[in-house]
């Protein structure tokens, strides 16, 4: 992904050895190429991690890639793994106001004044050292070295692209998923499946850990052939342990059930700690103990009652912020979902029909940018499949983040399918349009197509920090 902005060796906001200040560092992000996806990348990282003391080795690695899910199972992952006594880090590849949302520590994000420290310590040894990196290698050295200084036990990454040269692909990890494998950011990884998921599998690592929640049968048996050739240890595809809230099980089990497995292999097999939390036991059932558990064993377990996964998940069960949030307070109810590829509309859309299952809505209006890596055609039959269902209609609007299809040739294009649709220049109109549009009390306004449109709802909203 190779885009023409200003480089890191010409962009010293405030001068080499200055101490830039947030709005400073911020602004020499904005200024850079947001990603690159070749081997120089891979070079540059060990360079900077070298350079600032192998942080990468500091703790253990965790990668997450796929085309969807990647962010919601690490972010499942870091709740279980919190919840065993584990320090815990996350690094996810996009935000919607604030280049902060994309580090935390144990659900906390960094505040603005570790983030400058941190960035621009990592800043300052990339333009010393001429190194030409992108902003999201920045953020990624920026985010370990945070990690680094709050002493943390596991870091999880989210792989941005593809696998093979993406800037968190650097790292030794001691366990690799990946989450759903489909069409996305075909312009770099291409249209061939095989070659997407060859790509993806690179980040794996022989004698370490791999693990999928990917669906096709077919594909799962090729990653196995592909991961036993190269020594990886293998482990066999998830299982549901417990249930999600009614409607998240529908949508995001098989994602839970992979931030459950990651966890689970962390912990037994990476740092030999019997978990019978993450086992889904009713009783602590030690690895190779046979027959019925002993009568003082079941007193124990009386007496000192296990916590549950299925518990777990009942009191303590959320979303991170852009993915299926209904505000439901909002009159009209606004839904917010980062969906920008096929894969992702339809798990958005099926969500969309259980709410209208679930109690009637009066009123429907998507909100949608559609990118340029998303077939136009494809993408609007999905919409008029889902509008059969639920009676509505869609306003399309220009993506700021993403390269994205004109909105009058989007309306043209639609309605010549049957598809009740409108163009709009400006997010703002488009929101208030579809305000009136639907009942304020049942009615829905969907938004959806890119992280930056859900950006854009919170700047119309007045929001600074989500």
């Amino acid at each position: 992904m190779n885009v023409t902005t200003q480089t890191i060796k010409k962009s010293s906001q405030g001068g080499l050895g200055k101490t830039r200040n947030y709005g400073q560092v911020v602004q020499l992000l904005d200024s850079l190429r947001p990603s690159d996806y070749d081997e120089k990348v891979i070079k540059r990282m060990k360079k900077l991690d070298q350079l600032l003391g192998n942080l990468s080795k500091k703790m253990d690695i965790i990668l997450v890639g796929g085309t969807n899910g990647k962010s919601l199972s690490i972010h499942f992952a870091t709740k279980l793994l919190k919840e065993e006594g584990f320090k815990v880090g996350a690094g996810y590849s996009s935000h919607f106001l604030n280049y902060n949302e994309r580090t935390l520590v144990d659900y906390q994000q960094v505040s603005n004044k570790d983030f400058t420290q941190s960035l621009n310590e990592v800043i300052d040894v990339a333009q010393n050292n001429d190194i030409d990196s992108t902003a999201f290698e920045l953020l990624t050295m920026s985010s370990l070295l945070y990690f680094s200084k709050q002493n943390v036990d596991v870091a999880l990454l989210e792989v941005a692209v593809g696998g093979k040269f993406d800037a968190t692909n650097f790292c030794e990890p001691k366990v690799s998923a990946i989450s759903r494998i489909s069409h996305d950011h075909t312009d770099i990884l291409g249209e061939d499946l095989d070659e997407v998921t060859n790509q993806m599998l690179e980040i794996s690592r022989k004698d370490n850990w791999f693990i999928s929640a990917e669906q096709s049968k077919l594909r799962l048996q090729k990653m196995k052939a592909w991961a036993l050739e190269r020594g990886i240890k293998w482990a066999m595809p998830i299982r549901k342990l417990a249930n999600l809230p009614y409607i998240y099980e529908q949508l995001y089990g098989r994602t839970a059930s992979l931030g459950e497995r990651i966890a689970q292999i962390y912990i037994e097999d990476i740092k030999c700690k019997f978990s019978p939390f993450l086992r889904g036991n009713l009783l602590a059932t030690e690895k190779g103990q046979r027959g019925r558990p002993t009568l003082e064993a079941k007193r124990q377990s009386e007496l000192n009652p296990i916590k549950t996964l299925k518990g777990f998940w009942a009191e303590k069960f959320d979303l991170l912020k852009g993915r299926f949030e209904l505000l439901d307070k909002e009159k009209p109810s606004i839904l917010l979902d980062n969906a920008h590829n096929l894969d992702a509309y339809s798990n958005l859309f099926l969500g969309i029909r259980l709410l209208h299952y679930k109690k009637p809505l009066k009123g429907l209006v998507i909100i949608m940018g559609i990118s340029k890596s998303v077939k136009q055609a494809e993408a609007i039959k999905s919409i008029r499949y889902l509008i059969k269902k639920v009676s509505g209609q869609v306003f399309f609007v220009p993506l700021k983040d993403l390269p994205s299809y004109d909105v009058v040739e989007l309306e043209k294009t639609s309605k010549e399918l049957g598809l009740k649709s409108k163009g709009f220049s400006s997010f703002d109109k488009a929101l208030s349009v579809a305000k009136d549009l639907v009942d304020g009390r049942d009615g829905l306004v969907c938004i959806a197509g890119s992280a930056g449109i859900v950006g854009q709802y919170w700047q119309n909203r007045g929001i600074k920090k989500v």
